[in-house]
């Protein structure tokens, strides 16, 4: 937990004055839903692993930030836009209200465009994000691509439209719901992998074995999520899965048989890591997330 928290507090020291100076127009509804949005005080799961990928390969994690800052700030978005009443329609979000409901449903659907967007130009522009020059310009043009990719119809969206596909119906299988998770949420914390391996300066072979760690932590990280959804740990509001009819692993185990299984993609994540990379710090975040109550 040491180890979370000093990387959490790295983070946040170049993250909160990010967000304080590029949205600073608080005359501007828009400019305050940002803000709001990304000041909640979430885990930066995504922005921690891209920070451990880094250095595991010998780099210095500010390496990693720009990567870091760009998929949080995307996970923030999709987290809002999921909270509308048009989708999953939840009150509150990391304990507290979710955004749309902090101020409207247009304004929420405006920040979360301009979060998408300007999470691009942390990568692209470094007059915008100053930590950006740490990589190299075919270096922000992979991370790009790597984040495009996992963000887009390929991946996070796609995954979102398939939950929402299979949301109340009954002729679904194991490999359903792993499909739309390896999307949902796989795909983002696939990208975090990537990020870091990119800023880690690895060869693309070695990008795709992280992408593919990732992603097999975001199903290992969704189904202790549908265990917790359970409990009132989540910041989320409770048991709002079940009630909508969500198809989620516990449809097909109980409690103890989604932990296993989580327990058995985070096994299999491991594996996948490269051989001699100093990964201890990766393996015990993996562990750590599998064994969170929150």
């Amino acid at each position: 937990m040491v180890m979370m928290s000093h990387k959490l507090e790295k983070f946040s020291k170049v993250f909160r004055p990010f967000v304080e100076k590029s949205w600073p127009d608080q005359a501007s509804r828009l400019h305050q839903a940002i803000n709001y949005c990304l000041a909640g005080d979430g885990k930066r799961v995504r922005a921690i692993l891209s920070m451990l990928v880094s250095e595991s390969h010998g780099q210095d994690s500010e390496s990693a930030l720009a990567g870091a800052v760009s998929v949080e700030m995307i996970h923030a978005y999709s987290l809002a836009h999921d909270d509308l009443p048009c989708m999953d329609n939840d009150d509150f979000r990391r304990g507290r209200p979710s955004l749309h409901k902090a101020f409207d449903e247009a304004t929420a659907l405006l920040a979360g465009d301009a979060i998408l967007t300007d999470a691009m130009r942390v990568l692209a522009d470094p007059q915008f994000f100053p930590h950006s020059p740490a990589l190299t310009a075919e270096q922000r043009i992979w991370s790009l691509a790597e984040l495009t990719r996992a963000a887009g119809g390929h991946g996070m969206v796609y995954g979102q439209d398939q939950d929402m596909h299979w949301t109340g119906r009954s002729d679904y299988d194991l490999k359903t719901l792993e499909r739309i998770h390896r999307g949902k949420t796989g795909a983002l914390l696939g990208a975090s992998a990537a990020l870091g391996a990119i800023a880690g300066g690895v060869p693309m072979e070695t990008v795709g074995q992280w992408r593919e760690f990732g992603v097999l932590m975001g199903l290992a990280f969704q189904a202790v999520d549908d265990v917790l959804d359970e409990s009132d740990s989540t910041g989320k509001s409770k048991g709002k899965d079940k009630s909508q009819g969500k198809l989620t692993f516990l449809r097909f185990h109980s409690n103890d048989e989604v932990l296993s299984l989580a327990r058995g993609y985070t096994d299999a994540a491991v594996a996948l890591i490269p051989k001699g990379v100093d990964a201890d710090q990766v393996i015990d975040f993996a562990q750590k997330l599998i064994f969170r109550q929150t």
